[in-house]
């Protein structure tokens, strides 16, 4: 499976948090190249509260709905205080021997009992022949709402189940329900596919399936604000791993604690020297001198009695090892985040979304880092970002800008020309109105200083009247 080639094309978002309607095209699909194996980039920039991390949260339920997982228990939190459901979409390019464009949209809607449910979701798909692509066609399209005889449809992907699959419509049933009690994906839970593979018939449609779920699993990793939160609070040193021994590939999420040494498997200890070792090759061109390493006091019992090593995490300067905790939040961030960053530099399938990705960084070396990722990475990188500085090294039309308007949160600035400057325009654009939207909420410097005045007021004088100080 990994032999398959996927990237997104496009993200299509509605009545997400406080997105009426926003749609983000990667690059290469603007650009009608579906299939590049050259870095895919989007950088989002634009106020508080505009739908950055919105994009991010939504990739992270996608990803639990692509791999059958149950959803985030604060799924409900993300769907529009003002609607009953919102809806992710999203574009993928499948290649390997036949070029697919797949077409999936998931609906989750809010129950009486403050919980959700998968209500809806559609997979079609593109197929690209001699004569161009074909035009879409439906493989299902799944609604719960549907009687326990219709479970899905069109008709056509139905009757080539149920031409050979036994107890088609029960097993189907079960895994409605099921999906249903656990918050998950119908078309991608187990059960579900269970039964897909059954049907010869069903073949080249349980393989995109697959695919998509392969990918999920082992090529899309997505860091989000707690992420940087948990760095900053140095709790823990949060990483995510890949890599390849013969044909099996491994992949995980590890959660070191940095405030004191502490105890981890076997198994996790030699999963921890292999990212390192890797990570160390590029980290030492980007911090110059410096490499992380895990000392290691010995072996100590597990709390369940298991095999472990006691082990503290480490800054290794020539001869001077400090604990990692006492390093910089931006070095911390950037250890955290390397390892994935090396696989989505080398992969093309692989693809990284970052929420702040400036967060804690020095903005000159992230600059450095996304101009080389540009033009010589092979993957796809979507982060959103709150400094210019670093987004001035990219392309424009890499760039793509939050809005005012909910019900149009994403736009590329037009007219823009490749000697423009981006701080610049963007200053422009906010004084005079330049793009078809309004990118900022602009705000009164005299109200802001007078609200600061009789907010100081209130320090003051309690609520009886009571002074404080004279």
């Amino acid at each position: 499976m990994q032999d398959y080639l996927i990237r997104i094309q496009e993200i299509e978002l509605s009545n997400f948090k406080n997105i009426k309607y926003g749609k983000i095209a990667l690059p290469s699909y603007l650009n009608k190249n579906s299939s590049p194996k050259s870095a895919d980039i989007v950088g989002l920039y634009g106020q508080n509260g505009s739908g950055k991390t919105a994009l991010v949260d939504a990739m992270w339920i996608l990803k639990h709905a692509l791999i059958g997982n149950s959803l985030p228990a604060d799924t409900r939190e993300y769907i529009q205080h003002d609607a009953n459901a919102s809806e992710i979409g999203i574009v993928f390019h499948l290649q390997k021997d036949v070029e697919y464009l797949i077409f999936y949209n998931i609906e989750i809607m809010k129950k009486d009992d403050d919980s959700v449910r998968v209500s809806k979701e559609k997979l079609s798909y593109k197929k690209l022949t001699e004569k161009g692509w074909t035009s879409k066609s439906c493989i299902i399209d799944y609604d719960f709402s549907y009687a326990k005889k219709d479970i899905f449809y069109p008709r056509k992907s139905f009757s080539r189940l149920s031409s050979e699959v036994y107890d088609l419509i029960v097993d189907l049933n079960v895994s409605k329900k099921l999906s249903d009690e656990n918050i998950t994906s119908f078309i991608f839970r187990e059960e579900s596919l269970e039964v897909f593979y059954k049907s010869q018939k069903f073949k080249e449609f349980t393989k995109i399936m697959t695919a998509m779920r392969h990918y999920a699993m082992f090529n899309l990793f997505i860091f989000r604000s707690d992420h940087t939160g948990m760095i900053s609070m140095n709790l823990f040193l949060p990483s995510k791993f890949r890599f390849k021994e013969l044909d099996k590939i491994t992949s995980g999420e590890l959660g070191i604690p940095l405030l004191k040494p502490t105890v981890v498997p076997v198994k996790i200890y030699t999963i921890l020297k292999k990212i390192l070792k890797q990570m160390n090759i590029v980290l030492v061109t980007l911090i110059p001198e410096l490499n992380v390493s895990v000392l290691d006091y010995g072996e100590q019992l597990l709390k369940n009695g298991d095999a472990g090593i006691r082990i503290e995490l480490v800054s290794v300067r020539g001869v001077v090892k400090i604990p990692l905790r006492y390093e910089s939040d931006g070095i911390r961030k950037i250890i955290s985040m390397l390892s994935t960053i090396i696989i989505m530099y080398n992969s093309p399938s692989a693809c990284l979304v970052i929420d702040e990705l400036d967060a804690g960084v020095f903005e000159y070396l992230l600059g450095e880092m996304l101009q080389i990722i540009s033009q010589k990475g092979k993957g796809q990188l979507i982060f959103t970002s709150h400094n210019l500085r670093p987004l001035e090294m990219l392309d424009t039309n890499l760039l793509v800008f939050t809005t005012t308007n909910p019900k149009n949160r994403y736009i590329r600035f037009a007219n823009v020309k490749t000697n423009h400057n981006l701080r610049n325009l963007y200053y422009r654009s906010i004084c005079l109105d330049g793009q078809k939207e309004i990118i900022y909420e602009k705000t009164d410097k005299h109200e802001i200083s007078r609200a600061f005045r009789i907010a100081g007021k209130e320090l003051i004088e309690d609520e009886e009247g009571h002074s404080f100080h004279s």
